[in-house]
Order: C-alpha cells, then sequence, then structure tokens
C-alpha cells in the first residue's frame, strides 16, 4: 500500500497460464488487502495447469485434476477476472489496457504474461479440417470430439510426445513424424534419443524419423499425409507440435522493447517504468524461455521487485526438462549435447534395461545431463548443473558407484526440489522455518512443491523431517511408511503412468517397507489406469486372490451371483449339488438375498466354481456387492417402480468392479421400503413421478440414513446418478473409507453440484471413464476356462 495515499496498488496482469496464475498468488499472499487485481485470459476457462493437458487429454484426470479455477475462485479472492478477453491496445503513457471488449482498464503496475502459441509451419495442407494445435483446452476437447481413428503428429519433441500420449489412451492409431535424426533432439544426445524412441515405440507410438512432411492430404478434410520422399500415411487427424513461438502481441506498437520476446532485465522490468513481463514472452540477454521452472522463477523476482525490496534477481535459467508423460523417466539440463566446443562426456549406458546417464564436462565444470530410464540422481545433477560443480562430484553419480539415499539432505539450498512449479529445497527449508509448519500437507499448500505432478512429495517430506525432526502424523495416509495419501498415489500412478504395484513401489517405496498398503495400492493402480493395469496376486488380500472369503476355520465361503436377488430352479440345484459335494457345512440366505455355500475347502474352489458355472457375487472384497431388491410392480400391489428390473440393470453395469470400500446396494419399489434402500452405500426408492436416490447410508455398528442427492424422474436418469455419483467415490475415496463417511466429507453439496451438473459435462465423464473401467473387467470365476485348464488356474491362484 502506498505510503502517500494508502490506495490499494492497481495491478494488471495480462495472461492466465502457469506464469499468470502464480503471479495472482503471490500477489495475493504478499500484497493482501494492499493490492487490486486485474487478470485476463483469453481462453474460455479459467487458469489451469497447463504441463497437465496430455494426462486430461488421455482421460486420466478431469478439469478439476488440471486445477481449473472457477469464476468462484476469483471471486473469492477479489481478483477481478476478464474471462475470454484479449488485451489489444496498451496506453503506456496513460497508464491504461484496452481488451477486446472494448473497455479500458487502468493500472498502476503491469504485468505481461502472455505466454507462447504454436508454432505452425507452413505446410500445405495446413487449413483442412482435422489438422490440430496441441496448446489450450480447447485443442484438447476439439481433438477429443474428433475422436480419430488414425492421427499423425507432426514433431517429436516434448509437446508431440504428450499429445501422441494422450491419442493413444483413446486407442488412435498414432504416429509421430520428426524431421531430426532422434527424437527431442534440442535435449538429448543420439544415444538418448534412440534408447527414448523404443520406450515410446513400447507404448504402441509409432516413430518415423528423419520424416519431413510436404502436404497434409484431404478433399476438405484431413486423408493423410505426404513426405517429402514421396511417402504416403493414412490419418483422419494432424497435431502439429513444431515448437511455440513468443506471444509478443500487444507490445509490439508501443513503447515497451520487443525483439523476440519482450525485452526484460534482471528484475524483469521492461524499458518503460511500471510495465513487467514474465515467462514465455519474454527475452533476456538474448535467451527466451519454453519451460514453466524459470518462468516460476522470474515470478517470484517480479513480485520481489513490485512489493518488495528488489532484493532478487533473474540470472537466467539452466534449461531442464522433465518427461511427465508415459511413465519415462527423463531428464535433461543445460548444455545435455555437449555442443559448446572443447566439453568433454562422463557416460554410463546399458541399452538393455534402458537406463542412460550423462554429464557434461567443460573446463572441469558439470554444464549439462541427460538422464533417461533412472532419474534418482536427478536433483543433485541439475544443481550441479544449475552452479557448476566440479566434475569429480558427479563421477560417483553417473557411474552407478555411490549409493544416493539420504543424499537429499545434503542438497545445496539452490537445488529444485519441485520441477513442476520451480521450487528449491531452501524457499522450502524458509517457509518451514518462518512459518513453523510441522504438516507435509501445510509445507504443499504454502510452498506448491508436489500440489502437481506429485511425485516430488516424499522428497518436500523428507526435507521438513530434516528441519523440524519429527513431522506431525497427517490421518488417510495409504502407505504410511512413507506417508503417501491416497490422493498422492493416484497423481504419481498417472503422471508416471504406473502399471503395477511394483513399480509403485520401485518409483516411490510404498509397499515395500511393509505389506499393509499392498491391497489398497492394487485398487489405486488398477482404477487410475481405468483397468488396464498389470495385476500381480502377491498384492491382493488372500479373499481376492482365491475368490472366496476365508472363514474362521480357514474354510472358504462360496457366493454365487443371483442378480436382485433373482435365482433359478436349475442355479438352486447346481448350488445344492455342490455344497453336498464338497461338504460344506451350511448353505445361508444372506441378508444381500444371495445363496452362501460356508465350509468349501481351498483345494476344492477351482472344481467348485467350475461345477457352480455361476458368476461370482464378489462377496469377499473391496467391491461392489449385489442390489438388493423387491419385487416391484411385478407382483406388489404397493408397487410404484419397477425396482427388480432396475436393480438388475444396475447390478449389470457394475458387478466385477473394485471400490475403495465394499459398496451396497438396494433398490425399493415404493416408500414402504422393503429393500431397506436408505439405509445403503446407494439406495434408489420409487416415488410418485420418479426415483429418490440416497448415498451415503449405513446400518452396520452406527446406523446412518442415507442422503436423497436427487430425485430422477426416470430409470435412466436415476442410473445416470447411480454410474456418476459411483465413479466419483471410486475416484476420491480413501482406501477402505465407505460412503456414509465419504458423504460427509465431501459434503452433500459438493456432491450434488458434480453429479448433478449436466452443462458442465462431468457427469457424463465420470459415466465414460466408469464404462472405460467396467470393459476392462472380468468375472474370476468364469473366465478360469478360458486359454487354461483347471490345474493352470490352480496355480495361478495360490492353490
Amino acid at each position: 500500500m502506498s505510503e502517500k495515499d494508502k490506495t490499494p496498488m492497481r495491478i494488471t496482469v495480462v495472461g492466465n497460464g502457469n506464469a499468470g496464475a502464480a503471479l495472482v498468488d503471490s500477489l495475493l499472499a504478499r500484497g493482501g488487502e494492499g493490492v487490486r487485481i486485474t487478470v485476463y485470459g483469453d481462453e474460455h476457462v479459467g487458469a489451469y495447469d497447463r504441463i497437465r493437458l496430455s494426462e486430461y487429454m488421455a482421460g486420466e484426470i478431469d478439469l478439476e485434476g488440471i486445477g481449473l479455477r472457477g469464476d468462484e475462485w476469483y471471486e473469492r479472492n477479489g481478483v477481478r477476472f476478464r474471462r475470454g478477453v484479449r488485451v489489444e491496445e496498451i496506453d503506456t503513457t496513460a497508464k491504461q489496457t484496452r481488451g477486446t471488449d472494448g473497455d479500458w482498464v487502468a493500472y498502476d503496475r503491469l504485468i505481461l504474461a502472455t505466454g507462447s502459441s504454436s508454432s505452425v509451419p507452413k505446410i500445405p495442407g495446413q487449413d483442412k479440417k482435422g489438422v490440430f494445435v496441441f496448446r489450450t483446452v480447447r485443442d484438447v476437447e476439439e481433438m477429443l470430439e474428433a475422436s480419430p481413428k488414425k492421427a499423425v503428429v507432426i514433431g517429436g519433441g516434448l509437446l508431440g510426445l504428450e499429445a501422441a500420449y494422450g491419442l493413444i489412451n483413446h486407442e488412435a492409431d498414432v504416429t509421430v513424424l520428426h524431421r531430426s535424426p532422434h527424437l527431442m533432439n534440442q535435449q538429448l544426445d543420439p544415444t538418448a534419443g534412440r534408447m527414448l524412441t523404443r520406450k515410446v515405440e513400447e507404448l504402441g507410438i509409432k516413430v518415423r524419423t528423419k520424416a519431413n512432411t510436404d502436404e497434409i492430404l484431404g478433399n476438405g478434410g484431413v486423408e493423410g499425409v505426404r513426405l517429402t520422399d514421396g511417402r504416403e500415411l493414412e490419418a483422419d487427424m494432424v497435431v502439429i507440435c513444431t515448437g511455440i513461438d513468443p506471444n509478443v502481441h500487444p507490445a509490439r506498437g508501443t513503447l515497451i522493447a520487443v525483439n523476440n520476446g519482450i525485452l526484460v532485465n534482471e528484475y524483469m522490468e521492461t524499458n518503460v517504468e511500471g510495465v513487467y513481463a514474465v515467462g514465455e514472452c519474454t527475452e533476456f540477454q538474448g535467451q527466451l524461455i519454453g519451460l514453466v521452472a524459470p518462468a516460476l522463477e522470474q515470478v517470484r523476482v517480479v513480485v520481489d521487485t513490485i512489493l518488495g525490496g528488489r532484493e532478487q534477481a533473474y540470472g537466467g535459467s539452466g534449461a531442464a526438462t522433465k518427461l511427465k508423460v508415459a511413465g519415462l523417466d527423463l531428464v535433461s539440463a543445460g548444455d545435455a549435447c555437449g555442443r559448446d566446443e572443447g566439453s568433454e562426456e562422463i557416460v554410463s549406458s546399458d541399452p538393455i534395461s534402458g537406463v542412460y546417464r550423462k554429464a557434461v564436462i567443460k573446463d572441469g565444470k558439470v554444464t549439462g545431463t541427460v538422464l533417461l530410464g533412472d532419474a534418482s540422481i536427478s536433483l543433485q545433477m541439475t544443481a550441479a548443473v544449475k552452479r557448476g560443480a566440479p566434475a569429480e562430484e558427479v563421477v560417483e553419480l553417473i557411474t552407478g558407484t555411490v549409493n544416493v539415499s539420504g543424499m537429499e539432505l545434503n542438497l545445496p539450498d539452490e537445488a529444485q526440489v519441485c520441477d513442476c512449479n520451480g521450487v528449491s529445497k531452501g524457499q522450502i527449508v524458509a517457509t518451514i522455518e518462518s512459518l513453523k509448519l510441522r504438516k507435509l500437507s501445510d509445507v504443499i499448500e504454502k510452498t506448491k512443491a508436489g500440489r502437481s505432478c506429485g511425485t516430488c512429495k516424499p522428497l518436500v517430506g523428507k526435507v521438513l523431517e530434516g528441519v523440524v525432526g519429527e513431522v506431525e502424523v497427517e490421518k488417510n495416509y495409504t502407505c504410511r511408511c512413507q506417508e503417501l495419501t491416497a490422493e498422492d498415489l493416484r497423481t504419481m500412478i498417472k503422471s508416471r503412468n504406473l502399471r503395477s504395484v511394483s513399480e509403485i513401489g520401485e518409483t516411490c517405496g510404498a509397499g515395500k517397507s511393509c505389506q499393509d498398503c499392498k491391497p489398497a495400492l492394487t485398487y489405486l493402480v488398477s482404477s487410475t489406469n481405468l483397468g488396464k493395469h498389470r495385476e500381480e496376486r502377491h498384492a491382493r488380500h488372500i479373499n481376492d486372490r482365491v475368490h472366496a472369503n476365508i472363514q474362521n476355520d480357514g474354510t472358504f465361503s462360496v457366493v454365487p451371483r443371483t442378480r436382485g436377488g433373482i435365482t433359478t430352479p436349475d442355479e438352486l440345484r447346481r448350488i445344492a449339488d455342490v455344497a453336498e459335494r464338497y461338504s460344506a457345512r451350511m448353505v445361508k440366505i444372506t441378508g444381500s438375498q444371495r445363496l452362501d455355500i460356508l465350509g468349501v475347502k481351498k483345494e476344492d474352489l477351482p472344481k467348485a466354481w467350475e461345477d457352480l458355472g455361476m458368476p461370482s457375487g464378489n462377496a469377499y472384497g473391496k467391491a461392489f456387492r449385489q442390489v438388493k431388491t423387491c419385487v416391484g410392480t411385478d407382483f406388489c400391489r404397493f408397487g410404484v417402480g419397477d425396482s427388480t428390473k432396475l436393480g438388475v440393470e444396475i447390478e449389470k453395469e457394475l458387478e466385477f468392479l473394485y471400490t475403495p470400500a465394499k459398496v451396497k446396494m438396494a433398490a425399493s419399489g415404493c416408500p414402504r421400503n422393503c429393500a431397506e434402500s436408505s439405509v445403503k452405500d446407494i439406495g434408489l426408492i420409487a416415488v410418485e413421478g420418479g426415483w429418490q436416490v440416497y448415498v451415503g447410508g449405513a446400518a452396520g455398528l452406527d446406523v446412518r440414513k442415507g442422503d436423497v442427492i436427487a430425485t430422477a424422474r426416470s430409470e435412466q436418469e436415476a442410473k445416470d446418478i447411480t454410474m456418476a455419483f459411483m465413479q466419483f467415490y471410486r475416484e476420491n475415496g480413501h482406501p477402505k473409507e465407505r460412503t456414509y463417511d465419504f458423504v460427509p466429507r465431501i459434503g452433500l453439496e459438493k456432491l450434488r453440484k458434480i453429479i448433478l451438473d449436466k452443462d458442465s459435462g462431468e457427469p457424463e465423464r465420470l459415466c465414460e471413464r466408469l464404462r472405460a473401467e467396467k470393459a476392462e473387467t472380468y468375472d474370476p470365476w468364469l473366465e478360469r476356462t478360458k486359454n487354461k485348464t483347471n490345474n493352470q488356474f490352480a496355480e495361478e491362484v495360490g492353490v
């Protein structure tokens, strides 16, 4: 606040990308009521984490998952957000800006964070329908709407590989064309580039190097591409990812100095007083940047310049690239290719395992590094590049002759812990000490380290432990040994494309110190990958391994599925025969309208399943169980809705799906509620004109009547609400958290907003993800006869 008039400083931020959003956060944190912020964003949505667009396109996260800010966020924080408005004119004399809406906005300080745009080379046919760039949420949404069968991505750099990964997850046939001899040639040397190509091709992505596009073919719409050597590739979509250009508009034509980017000094000041620039639109000492980390470093400097004492200065950023898609460990920093004259290399290469480490040395100091296949020493190596460490310090790191465990505590303060948000160890330590933090979640909230991809959270926790000694333990850790929550693990699984419990363990240590969290890890890796994971039987509970429920005497309970509680005389005969043949001690009708065959020996399970020939009731694991129904309108004189039909249909759509904790459902044909629907995890009760949908009910040690989330007008609407809620719970519930704890934790109003707001598109996206995972499920009992004998199946389940 000005000492002269005590009025808030008017700050206008032009741009709402990663740098613009970070600017607003920092200004609010440091400026408080002393600043009044106006933000221009020319996209149709609020700020989001652009580096996670590939995950959004792949369907691994939704808009909320990439940090999308809605209008309420800006209103709550007193920020004037000009959505979809582009700045057309800057009057630096009058200190005001004019947007495409025609309004002029006065400022005291102006910060240009306009970012960059896709650089599109002139290719004949680039204006055809089906040609896209990969830069914004709208780009992604339009590509997904096009639903390509065969896509060509032009450009094998970071953006091109992210686009290819997103498309292949929608079952498109994807080919990447790259004009250089190897992928990511700006960041990798030929050896690392060839190894990366092999890893990318293992994902199912075709790669063609030394490939120059001559023309995009098609009559109005894309039908293929022709290369300069005459080869033609069939395609119905082309995505151009050939680099970026700084967005210097609207600085051009003003007094603000512009070259390739907007020229700035070490305090991020332009040549015009009161005007600053940060991020990809800037040019500092002849260099442009194209990464988030240096942009965030510039943000910290400009905020200090405006609100502080000009104590921080920007000295340029050693470019560091980390590939965060497709589970690939890849880091490149500094002069990674050794282009400077007189450069030498220390290299360790293992093409069999796909691990490559290199340090570039000049005049005895580390000037660059490449790490592929194993990035465990990335913090040490990127820090060494940044400070020009003596070569002797990194020899053992590159050759793998030193144990790096525990070395993170000895990292220098300038070592960058969080690549996504550009947070160093020194900044984390300073925040912990100044705010006296003791919780990992508080450190993440205050520093933003670990808030994006999540892979650095364990390291942030170690830094916290190093500062305070004993860290305050937080609840709801899925892995208590590594202090990782379900959210942490889901984020890590998505960002690194982890496909098995073993891969999770190798990445962060979860499940390795003890075995307690392995069943939960199995659920998380399967549900996060929508069922496309690598099953590891050893990581599952005994009940899941043998598909039956172990009893107190070591025998097992076998529960076949009877959808909606309906069975047939033939099924009853088979159940009776199996019970007699394998000396079952009891046949019990359960409270969920199923028949439970109790007392089957472990060695008899495969034959018992074979003889039953009925699907599994999933009565043993943390999974969807069954829909209990009444007879509804078929027989009951009070029936208002056909609860039996609806219950059976829902059961078919949800059976064999695993969940954070067991899920019980019921459907009642009238308000008499004979199926006890109001005390189930999800319940449906027919009323005049529709169906009441209950969530979060319980009838165990503590009885809780469920909350009515909505009254559906039709059976289909009731099913849609059920499916959307089920998937939201599956994606956001803590392992072992029943819905009666989940619903109060999330809040009914928030649930209604997410589950019922069709205009947002989120309910349908939830249902799509549920259907995608359901398509990957199989009946563990009936599947045993496919391509395997009983003996083979018995061996697989450990019988």
